[in-house]
């Protein structure tokens, strides 16, 4: 009796063993199957192997990468599938190899890219026991790539084609601004037509540069091209200089006469710059000549009949000046036939880097340096007014490569005449700082008034031409915040 007791005990106790034991293994596949529906459930397929290489989990997200299913990896060996060309420069094989993560793009049949990452996993003992790898579906990244380096390729060659660059003789116009290639594009198309054009632009924007650019694409670029300055010669020189005299016209007149720059100007181009000058009295004789194409010299009779092409040049409001009755309005009107007007550089900022680029390799080949601007330094110059245009910022440039004691310039070593609001010497306790912390306050000065100015990172570097990182860069670096968030 004690002994069938006791069995009846042990039976029932193996029985609540077996029901304990198959409680955990049913929890044990619950969480085996939920773990599998969570691995299934990744985008990224999820690839796990022994140490040998052979193939024990592939998530289902395979048939999207692969456009195979897990059973045609599973219980295959990873050098049998690198071999039969389903997988490519396999992570999981450098992973063997080195016990270290590896990351690599690999390419599937179908065409799909994948960011593969392999993961050694080790036992207790340090033995390399299973490698799991993550693989990205980065396709569509890629292709994005792909455009956006065609889309920066197709950039580049857009602003290189942008760069109108002409050569007239020693001197050359340079821009990338788009209405002042506009006003290029439209003094080419007039220029073989004859008809008079009248240039507006401030001082030292190149109104004479483009008067030649109009001659040489012209019928007339084989003849002359006459230019006067009518605010450079003395009135009481400037008729008998413009249209020549006889012989004794006047008191010390040369004894054979003399022929004058309209005639000097036959069969060619007759450029009046900064006509404003010119006196009221005298603008009688252009408008006769404009109208009549004949000229009379001081002292002389007869009518002289004149081929010649006019055209005018002025940074003066003629339109204010006819008003206050100091040009003739009909005169105006006969020379005003195509205008044309040149910006100043202040509103066409792109090139001032273009313009100093050149200035900066164009002097340095004349006085045989080698002088260059860092990035602070330029971005000083793109802030400048340069109300002299062209001319003053090829003056300043000369002047620093004339100048310069070290192939670097830095802000502080430009020169004085630049706008004292963003030059140290406009701060005296800047002098007190150590070079690098002077440097940066003066950063900060220029900075600030540009972000003062253009309001946007995005605006600031459009108009600076720089990248736009770069004003971010700094603006961070100096804690300096936009309104904008990007």
């Amino acid at each position: 009796m004690i002994n069938e007791l006791k069995a009846k005990q042990n039976i029932i106790r193996l029985e609540k063993l077996n029901e304990s034991l198959q409680e955990q293994l049913d929890i044990a596949l619950r969480k085996i199957k939920e773990l599998t529906q969570i691995l299934n459930s990744s985008y990224d397929e999820i690839f796990v192997t022994d140490a040998d290489g052979n193939v024990l989990f592939v998530s289902d997200s395979c048939k999207h990468f692969t456009g195979l299913p897990p059973e045609a990896f599973i219980n295959k060996n990873i050098f049998e599938l690198v071999e039969k060309g389903i997988i490519t420069d396999s992570v999981t094989i450098k992973t063997m190899q080195t016990h270290t993560i590896q990351s690599n793009e690999q390419n599937y049949p179908n065409g799909k890219t994948v960011l593969a990452t392999a993961k050694p996993v080790f036992d207790d003992e340090g033995k390399l026991y299973r490698i799991v790898s993550n693989s990205r579906d980065i396709s569509e990244l890629v292709e994005m790539k792909r455009k956006l380096a065609a889309m920066h390729a197709l950039t580049k060659e857009n602003l290189n084609e942008a760069i109108i660059e002409k050569a007239i003789g020693q001197q050359r116009f340079i821009t990338q601004s788009k209405n002042m290639i506009n006003t290029l594009q439209l003094a080419e198309r007039v220029a073989p037509l004859d008809s008079s054009i009248f240039i507006h632009g401030e001082s030292g924007v190149g109104k004479g540069v483009l008067a030649r650019i109009i001659h040489e694409n012209s019928p007339r670029k084989e003849r002359s091209f006459i230019q006067v300055n009518c605010g450079a010669i003395p009135e009481s020189l400037l008729e008998s200089e413009l249209f020549g005299y006889e012989a004794g016209a006047f008191t010390g007149a040369n004894k054979r006469g003399k022929a004058g720059l309209v005639e000097m100007a036959d069969g060619g181009t007759l450029f009046l710059d900064e006509i404003g000058e010119m006196p009221l009295e005298l603008q009688v004789k252009i408008l006769h000549l404009v109208q009549e194409k004949t000229f009379k010299k001081v002292g002389g009779t007869t009518e002289k009949k004149i081929d010649i092409r006019i055209i005018s040049a002025t940074n003066k409001d003629l339109l204010q000046m006819i008003e206050e009755k100091k040009f003739r309005q009909d005169l105006y009107y006969r020379l005003h036939v195509v205008p044309l007007r040149i910006p100043p550089l202040r509103k066409r900022k792109q090139d001032i880097l273009l313009l100093t680029e050149y200035f900066l390799k164009h002097f340095n080949h004349k006085y045989l340096q080698q002088i260059e601007l860092d990035e602070n330094a330029k971005l000083l110059l793109q802030l400048q007014e340069w109300r002299g245009n062209v001319r003053e910022l090829e003056n300043f440039i000369e002047q620093i490569v004339v100048t310069a004691y070290k192939p670097i310039i830095r802000i502080e070593d430009l020169p004085l005449v630049l706008d004292h609001r963003f030059h140290p010497e406009s701060n005296p306790g800047l002098h007190q700082l150590p070079l690098k912390r002077a440097v940066e306050e003066t950063e900060k000065l220029v900075l600030s008034y540009a972000l003062k100015k253009y309001k946007s990172t995005r605006k600031m570097a459009k108009a600076l031409g720089v990248n736009q990182t770069t004003i971010m860069r700094k603006l961070h670096k100096y804690q300096m915040t936009t309104n904008e968030t990007t």
